[in-house]
């Protein structure tokens, strides 16, 4: 039945995406999706085989709040602003440090290394002692057979040999050899510089906070599986020892500046008293007045004023000592001074510092954290810079203030000591000795009680941390070879199905009989294979077209053919067909071989017909019979012969030829001509079918002619080679001057592509199997 294309349009039939389909795209392109994954998984292979297994251990600790070690120091209470400071968080800083790890390092004499990162270093020597400047370099320890051990450098000169039970010594380190009785051979190690042992220690060191407690779990990542505990356990103690150290250390300072005050208080009561008692002895005055007495203590309350502004100030500047970072450290320090919480800009540099902190530790927290070099990072290191530049001014600031009413109390003692001296006589001077020496002797007093508060605070600090569970066994982490290899084909996998489908969505070609039902909305009249295996016929013809009168009966081509002819004259059965032109979008497709081989099989099943060259530009159909091409019709059009002179009869049974004849300057108008309309009148009268071979739709306009006065009209298209646009414009130039679309004829085909015509060959093969069967045979023989 055949539909016009506004019919075609309101009746169209929603295409599906079936199974079957993207099985098809797959084995179209089955090399893909095979060689990605093996080339995939290959790569994963050769490149896991040799990567080094890396080994982590864990521990846990608890971290108790410093706020109470350091607020003891200044024997203040912490205000609101100290709370604040995250102790997990300033320890996990103290974590990462270099310092910490050079203290690790030094410890474990971690200057010694492997030159291979997969050896342990315990399984063949352990290091005793590490001068402050080994030689550094490679070295090599050679095990000799007879239970001798050399220690050789990198040019193999002999450094120190002897038996495996006694250490060797090297050019600034001492190792004791494993005794091995399995082992003859030698390993490589070398000595580097503490400084870039440390780098490593650091970038192996992890931590996870518990949410809700103060458990940190610390882990530690590195090739060696025997030092991995080893160094995460001196990694905790080093850190749980770091903050009473620092603590001490806070302690000390604060004690030996009060010891030299101490000092210079003491020699100069001393001082005052001498000369005191010369005066009076002198004099002979001992009494005061209650006036002078008032003024004496005056001087004293504004003296002892004076002193606590002085160590407000020497805390400032020791706290802002290196002045081009501020630690968490120091502002726990800045933030337990006495009236801190006074100062509104100085609490809130303060406070910023802290959050800026905070908000580099969780970006760099942990494994999966930024490293500095990452821009958030450096971002945040930045806005930090300027914080402590900020918190410098404001500290700096704290102090010109503190310096003020260092001078305010100054004028006012020096005032209070001119109204002293307005005094008359000697016994104003006795004052004024007295005052002093009081002020003498309360801030020696002072001094001395803060000397031995100091001193005991000193002597009583502990560690805040506590180790709750030592170093686990090491494990393996990351992704063995095997499952790389696994994860490989799968991605691969992946990646090939992708890229199947993508040269899929890149091949805009008609492929199946599926692509011209969806896209050209019109019925498929024939699949015509590609391959042809049987041999020319008897009579030995090579011609340019291949006709099936030339192959064997039972050729899967000549079945095709045949399924051609039934589809064509079920076409005719609603609406008779008789005049059939035979086109294609473009040249090369197989309509010529198509139109020719039609004829045929109409002619074989008994109906009388007549094959017309109507390819007026390229003739061919004369050559697939071996017959000149002149005359013609063109030479019938033009009214030079005869038709029944240029009509070949018989050329095969119940078949006649009209070939083109001699090429003419304008084809399509003698094609269209009313000539041409009264041939194929007469035609009609002689013939049940006349089948006309017509040029390519697009590059001229002779088929679109042919087929607006033809009963039907036959699309030719090539699979893997006509594209899908070109067949739609194609299509639309037949429909747009009313062409009768009978179908379309998919030539090319091959069995991967239409898999059900693989039963052509079911006469031709041996015995009795079912494809399906053969199938299976097959898949069986893959495994």
């Amino acid at each position: 039945m055949l539909d016009s294309s506004t019919e075609r349009q309101q009746n169209q039939i929603q295409s599906e995406l079936h199974l079957k389909d993207l099985v098809a795209v797959v084995l179209r392109h089955w090399k893909v999706v095979v060689l990605v994954p093996v080339l995939v998984a290959g790569g994963a292979y050769f490149s896991g085989r040799d990567a080094i297994s890396q080994w982590q251990s864990g521990l846990t600790i608890q971290i108790s709040s410093p706020k109470q070690v350091f607020a003891r120091l200044d024997d203040i209470d912490v205000d609101e602003l100290a709370l604040k400071t995250d102790p997990i968080l300033s320890e996990a800083l103290i974590l990462t440090t270099q310092g910490l790890a050079l203290e690790v390092v030094k410890d474990l004499h971690l200057e010694l290394e492997m030159s291979d990162p997969s050896l342990g270093r315990a399984d063949y020597f352990t290091p005793l002692s590490v001068d402050d400047s080994p030689v550094r370099g490679e070295y090599e320890l050679r095990f000799v057979g007879d239970g001798t051990v050399q220690l050789r450098d990198s040019s193999g000169a002999l450094i120190a040999e002897g038996p495996i039970e006694q250490p060797l010594e090297g050019p600034g380190f001492t190792l004791q050899p494993v005794p091995d009785p399995t082992f003859q051979g030698s390993v490589r190690f070398r000595v580097v510089s503490p400084e870039f042992a440390a780098s490593w220690v650091s970038a192996g060191l992890s931590y996870t906070v518990r949410e809700g407690t103060n458990a940190v779990d610390i882990f530690f990542t590195a090739t060696d599986r025997t030092l991995v505990p080893h160094i995460l356990n001196q990694a905790a103690n080093q850190l749980r020892l770091d903050g009473a150290r620092r603590a001490r250390q806070i302690a000390r300072i604060k004690r030996e500046y009060i010891a030299e005050q101490v000092d210079r208080a003491n020699e100069q009561f001393e001082a005052k008293l001498k000369e005191l008692q010369g005066y009076k002895e002198r004099q002979q005055i001992t009494d005061l007045t209650a006036e002078e007495g008032a003024v004496v203590q005056a001087i004293q309350n504004l003296e002892q004023q004076r002193q606590q502004v002085l160590v407000q100030m020497a805390t400032f500047r020791s706290a802002m000592a290196p002045p081009d970072s501020i630690g968490i450290e120091t502002l726990n320090r800045l933030a337990a001074v006495e009236g801190i919480s006074d100062n509104t800009a100085l609490s809130f540099q303060i406070q910023n510092l802290l959050q800026l902190y905070d908000e580099r530790r969780k970006l760099t927290a942990g494994a999966l954290g930024l490293k500095d070099d990452n821009p958030q990072v450096d971002a945040v290191n930045q806005r930090i810079g300027r914080a402590n530049t900020a918190l410098h001014n404001a500290v700096g600031a704290a102090l010109e203030s503190l310096n003020d009413r260092l001078d305010a109390l100054q004028d006012k003692i020096d005032e209070q000591r001119a109204t002293l001296r307005a005094f008359p006589g000697k016994e104003t001077r006795i004052a004024q000795l007295r005052l002093e020496e009081d002020i003498l002797n309360q801030t020696l007093q002072y001094l001395l009680g803060q000397y031995e508060s100091a001193r005991m605070q000193e002597a009583t600090i502990a560690p805040y941390i506590t180790i709750l569970d030592g170093a686990s066994p090491p494990f393996q982490i990351g992704t063995s070879l095997k499952q790389k290899i696994v994860l490989g084909f799968l991605v691969g996998l992946l990646i090939g199905f992708g890229g199947a489908f993508f040269l899929e969505y890149l091949d805009q070609t008609i492929k199946s009989a599926t692509d011209i039902e969806r896209l050209l909305r019109i019925p498929v009249l024939g699949m015509i294979p590609s391959k042809i295996s049987a041999a020319v016929s008897g009579n030995g013809r090579r011609l340019g077209l291949i006709t099936i009168d030339q192959l064997e009966p039972d050729e899967p081509i000549t079945e095709a053919y045949r399924g051609l002819r039934t589809n064509v004259t079920f076409v005719g059965a609603e609406k008779p067909i008789q005049f059939v032109a035979v086109t294609s979008p473009g040249p090369g497709e197989g309509k010529s071989t198509t139109a020719t081989n039609l004829a045929l099989t109409l002619s074989l099943s008994g109906h009388r017909t007549i094959l017309i060259d109507g390819d007026l530009r390229r003739p061919q159909t004369h050559r697939a019979f071996g017959i000149v091409q002149d005359p013609g019709l063109t030479d019938v059009l033009v009214g030079a012969v005869d038709p029944r002179e240029a009509i070949r009869p018989g050329v095969s049974e119940r078949l006649d030829l009209l070939p083109a004849g001699s090429t003419p300057p304008n084809p399509s108008e003698l094609l269209g001509s009313e000539r041409m309309g009264s041939l194929i009148s007469e035609l009609r009268q002689q013939y049940d079918y006349i089948i006309i071979d017509t040029p390519p739709v697009l590059p001229v306009t002779d088929a679109v002619v042919v087929a607006s006065g033809a009963d039907a009209t036959i699309l030719v298209v090539r699979s893997g080679d006509t594209e899908e646009r070109t067949a739609q414009r194609a299509l639309e130039q037949l429909e747009r001057v009313g062409a009768r679309i009978a179908g379309a004829v998919l030539n090319g085909i091959t069995s991967k592509r239409e898999s059900y015509y693989s039963y052509y060959n079911y006469r031709s093969s041996r015995g009795s199997r079912s494809p399906n069967r053969s199938l299976r045979s097959r898949i069986a023989q893959l495994f």
